[in-house]
C-alpha cells in the first residue's frame, strides 16, 4: 500500500508538472500574440506618383521608429479615389486612417465612419502650435475635431512668363484682363492656348468662384452658395453674366479637348507647354519646380471680379481615423507623427501647401519665391475676402456628382446657361429648406 501510495504521488506530481508547463506555454504564446505587429491600413485619395511617394517615404520613417506597427498604403486612381474610399468605409473594410477631404466629411460625419478626436487632441503636445485656421477647419464640419489638416488649398494664378514676355505682357488683375491676355496668347495652330480650363470633375469650383466675384459684397462668406439676403447667389441676376463669361473662357482661349480635364491634365497642359495661364492651389508650386525651367514661370495674384473683389476658398485636408478601426491607438501614433511640426512641415514643402504650424511661418520657402502671391492676397483681406462653401449642408456631397455633367453639357449647348443657374438654384433652395 506505501508502494502504490508512492506511485500515486509520483504520478500526480508529474501530471501537474505537465499541466503546469502547458499553462507556462499558454502564457508564452498570450504574450507572444500581445507583441505581434499591427497593420494599419491607410487610404490616400488626392493620388499622383510623386506624392505617393512622399507619403510612403514618411511612412517607412514612422515604421523605423514604431517597429511593432507596419502601414499599408492604399492608393487608388485620382479620377475615382473618393468613391473607392466611400465605398469601402461602406462596406466596412478594413481601414484604420484615410485622407479626409472637403467633399467627403459630412457624409462620413453622418454615417458615423469618422472616428470624433477631441478627446486625442486633449492630450497632443503639438495641438497648441497649430495655427487658427488648422484648428478651425479641422471643426468645421460637426463642431468637433474629426481630422488633423495636413495643409490648406488656396487658389492663385500659375503663368508663364516666357510666354508673356514674348509678347510684352503683364500678367492680368482681373477676370477681364486674364481673357484678353489670353486672346493674345491664344495659338491652336502652334498648340498653343491661353487657358488651362477644367470641365470636369472640380469645375464646378472654378463657376461658383466666378459667379460669387461677380456678384461681390452681396455674397454671405460663411455660406458662400447664399447671397445675405438668404437666397441662392444662381438667382442673382450677375449670375448669368458670370456664366456666359466662363463660356468664353472655353470657347474663346481654351482648348477643346479641356472639357473633359481635371485637375492633373490642367496642370500638365500647363507645364508641358500647352497653356498660358492656369489657376490653381499651392500644391502645384512643386509640380512646376520639378518639370519646368527657372524663370520660365511665376505666381500672381487671383484675378479680381468686376465687383473688384475676389473669394478665394481655403480647401482643406487631412487625416482622419475610422471609427471601426481595431487599432486607434496605433492609428493615431501614425496621425500625429505625420502631423507633427517637422513632418508637417517637410510635407507641405514638398507638396506645396500652406502649413499647419505657426513655426513654419518663419521658413523662408513660405516668405519668398511663388508662395509670395498668397501673402501678398493675405496682406489684402478687404479684397481678397475668404469664404466658405456650405459644406456642412447633407448636398454638398450629392451637388459635386451633379454639377459636372451640368457644365458639361451648357459648354455643350445641351443645357442653357438660364436652365442651368435655375436648376441650381432649385436644388439650393430645397436644401436650405430642410
Amino acid at each position: 500500500m506505501l508502494k502504490k501510495s508512492l506511485v500515486i504521488l509520483v504520478v500526480m506530481t508529474l501530471m501537474v508538472g505537465v499541466i503546469g508547463c502547458g499553462g507556462n506555454n499558454d502564457n508564452a504564446d498570450v504574450n507572444k500574440d500581445s507583441n505581434k505587429v499591427i497593420k494599419l491600413r491607410m487610404v490616400e485619395t488626392l493620388t499622383s506618383p510623386e506624392r505617393s511617394k512622399l507619403i510612403r517615404e514618411l511612412l517607412d520613417q514612422f515604421e523605423d521608429k514604431n517597429p511593432d506597427i507596419k502601414v499599408e498604403l492604399i492608393s487608388p486612381p485620382l479620377e475615382n479615389a473618393d468613391q473607392k474610399l466611400m465605398q469601402m468605409l461602406m462596406n466596412k473594410e478594413q481601414v484604420d486612417i484615410f485622407e479626409v477631404r472637403d467633399q467627403i466629411l459630412k457624409q462620413c460625419i453622418n454615417n458615423k465612419h469618422i472616428e470624433n478626436l477631441e478627446a486625442y487632441v486633449e492630450n497632443w503636445n503639438e495641438y497648441e502650435t497649430l495655427t487658427q485656421m488648422a484648428k478651425d477647419n479641422a471643426k468645421i464640419v460637426g463642431g468637433s475635431t474629426y481630422f488633423i489638416p495636413y495643409g490648406f488649398y488656396q487658389k492663385t494664378l500659375f503663368y508663364r512668363t516666357d510666354w508673356f514676355k514674348e509678347k510684352g505682357l503683364k500678367a492680368p488683375t482681373t477676370w477681364e484682363e486674364l481673357y484678353q491676355v489670353g486672346t493674345e496668347l491664344n495659338d491652336p495652330a502652334n498648340n498653343r492656348y491661353g487657358y488651362s480650363f477644367r470641365g470636369a470633375a472640380g469645375g464646378v469650383w472654378y463657376l461658383d468662384m466666378l459667379i460669387e466675384q461677380y456678384i461681390g459684397d452681396e455674397v454671405n462668406i460663411d455660406c458662400s452658395y447664399f447671397t445675405k439676403d438668404g437666397k441662392t447667389i444662381f438667382e442673382h441676376p450677375k449670375a448669368l453674366e458670370a456664366v456666359e463669361f466662363y463660356k468664353k473662357l472655353y470657347s474663346d482661349i481654351s482648348p477643346k479637348d479641356s472639357l473633359n480635364w481635371g485637375y492633373p491634365e490642367m496642370v500638365e497642359n500647363f507645364y508641358s507647354g500647352t497653356t498660358a495661364m492656369l489657376i490653381q492651389d499651392p500644391e502645384v508650386i512643386a509640380t512646376c519646380e520639378q518639370h519646368m525651367q527657372e524663370g520660365t514661370w511665376a505666381t500672381a495674384q487671383l484675378p479680381l471680379g468686376p465687383s473688384g473683389l475676389a473669394y478665394p476658398q481655403i480647401g482643406y485636408c487631412g487625416w482622419g481615423m475610422t471609427s471601426y478601426s481595431e487599432h486607434k491607438e496605433a492609428a493615431w501614433k501614425l496621425i500625429t507623427f505625420l502631423s507633427n511640426s517637422e513632418n508637417n512641415t517637410y510635407f507641405a514643402k514638398k507638396n506645396s501647401l500652406i502649413p499647419i504650424h505657426t513655426t513654419a511661418d518663419q521658413d523662408e520657402y513660405f516668405k519668398t519665391g511663388p508662395f509670395k502671391s498668397y501673402l501678398d492676397m493675405a496682406k489684402q483681406p478687404d479684397k481678397f475676402i475668404v469664404v466658405t462653401p456650405p459644406y456642412d449642408y447633407k448636398g454638398w456631397g450629392p451637388f459635386q456628382k451633379i454639377a459636372t455633367p451640368d457644365i458639361q453639357n451648357m459648354l455643350l449647348g445641351k443645357l442653357e446657361p438660364e436652365e442651368l443657374l435655375q436648376k441650381w438654384a432649385d436644388f439650393w433652395n430645397d436644401e436650405n429648406n430642410k
